[in-house]
């Protein structure tokens, strides 16, 4: 009895063993079964996120990092970027052994000829302009125009101004001879607004030209604006501008031409003509009236003798007329002094004492008696 009161375990039945032993492994079973779920819960959340990461990192492209660019301030005017040089091609117009197997050279220099810009014998000069100038196109531009290209001609007609005037350091740093195209040469080339492949506008004032025009400029025929004033030019500009039918302006200013071009008259879209300050003398021709769309003429400034010519008054369409600085003589006539009732609004002439050699009859007649400025204000004679 002792005994078993101090093992109580040894006084119970099997039964009783069994039964308490059956709760506390249905109760470890069902704790176990809890955690279990509960972990396979969290392992189904944890594979099915990392699975819609990987389908939505599949579907888009993972955002690039943000770059900072530091620029420089803008600038005031416009400028200029950065130009490739030709290539080297010197050696193509110093020897002919060169070039005799170049296919190249030969299919360009074959589409000029047949074209009739230049010819044989001048390509075959070395050291001609011509020559250079078919050099660099074959060999030395970068954009590397096609024998069959409808712009070779243009391109070559640009390029013998170049070479023709000594290779002028001015045009070379507005892009000449660079790799793009000649519509990019600015400013002094401007194209047409509608293809921009096409040159109209021609502006090569100020670039130190000394002598008479390249004749190949005469293949730029869809030119409407061109000025050379302020360089050393002479010879009759009509050999190249005689097929510019769409000439509108042409500044001819401040050079040593001796003569009116020959040709004017028969430019009717010319609109705009100044050859002020250069060598004419004699009679103003009467054939400049055949000029009968011109808005604008300034002949002043030359050595200009004789009588004003009354065809000047058939000229209706004039704005603007400038003979003062000449050594012109007798009277305004009538016919031009008529035009100030029509749209002549502007008109200079030698007619101020104590120095008077041309009279103006018709009271304010004359706008300017001595001279004025490119601006058109008065320096000391009447206001404009």
């Amino acid at each position: 009895q002792t005994r078993n009161e101090e093992n109580p375990a040894a006084s119970r039945t099997p039964n009783d063993f069994t039964a308490e032993n059956y709760h506390s492994m249905v109760e470890a079973k069902n704790g176990w079964r809890t955690l279990c779920v509960g972990c396979t819960c969290v392992l189904v959340v944890v594979v099915c996120s990392l699975a819609g990461a990987l389908a939505s990192s599949r579907g888009r492209a993972a955002p690039p990092p943000e770059t900072i660019y530091v620029t420089n301030a803008p600038s005031s005017e416009p400028i200029i970027s950065p130009i490739e040089p030709p290539e080297d091609f010197a050696f193509c117009y110093e020897s002919d052994e060169e070039i005799q197997n170049s296919t190249r050279y030969s299919n360009i220099r074959a589409s000029l000829v047949n074209s009739g810009v230049s010819s044989s014998q001048e390509f075959s000069q070395r050291e001609s302009y011509q020559r250079k100038s078919l050099c660099w196109l074959a060999i030395g531009d970068r954009l590397q125009l096609d024998s069959s290209d409808p712009f070779l001609q243009q391109r070559y007609s640009l390029a013998t101004i170049y070479f023709h005037f000594n290779e002028p350091a001015t045009l070379i740093e507005q892009g000449w001879l660079s790799g793009r195209s000649e519509c990019g040469w600015l400013p002094a080339i401007e194209c047409d607004s509608r293809t921009a492949t096409t040159v109209q506008k021609l502006d090569l004032s100020s670039n130190f030209l000394i002598g008479a025009l390249p004749k190949e400029m005469g293949a730029l025929t869809r030119v409407t604006y061109l000025d050379l004033s302020n360089n050393l030019l002479e010879g009759d500009v009509s050999t190249v501008i005689r097929s510019w039918s769409g000439l509108e302006r042409l500044a001819l200013a401040s050079n040593s031409f001796a003569s009116l071009p020959s040709g004017l008259g028969d430019l009717k879209g010319l609109t705009y003509f100044s050859i002020a300050k250069n060598d004419l003398e004699g009679p103003i021709p009467a054939a400049i009236a055949q000029s009968t769309g011109l808005e604008f003429l300034d002949l002043s400034m030359n050595d200009f003798t004789g009588e004003i010519p009354t065809l000047l008054g058939s000229m209706s369409s004039l704005e603007a007329l400038y003979l003062h600085k000449n050594a012109l003589s007798g009277s305004m006539p009538e016919s031009v002094c008529i035009l100030r009732t029509m749209s002549l609004a502007q008109l200079s002439v030698d007619c101020r004492a104590p120095g008077i050699e041309v009279i103006c009859d018709v009271p304010e007649c004359c706008t300017v008696c001595d001279r004025y400025d490119s601006g058109g204000v008065e320096l000391g004679g009447m206001n404009l």
